[in-house]
């Protein structure tokens, strides 16, 4: 697993989410979410909604120490 990934599911995690539920309010495929999470695709929707939870700049954007 990548970084990014373990990162954004930590903060899921920690937020009581999942890739499931960001990717039904972003009305994209579970597979899409995930995608992104690994920084595979990029997709404006997924990251809107991730903006709309609060989660930070540095996981969205993929800009981890």
């Amino acid at each position: 697993m990548n970084k990014r990934l373990i990162e954004i599911k930590k903060w899921l995690l920690d937020k009581g989410l999942t890739q499931k539920n960001i990717a039904d309010d972003a009305g994209v495929s579970h597979t899409a979410v995930h995608q992104f999470c690994r920084g595979i695709i990029v997709c404006s929707r997924v990251k809107e909604v991730f903006q709309k939870y609060n989660c930070p700049k540095e996981l969205i954007e993929g800009r981890m120490a």
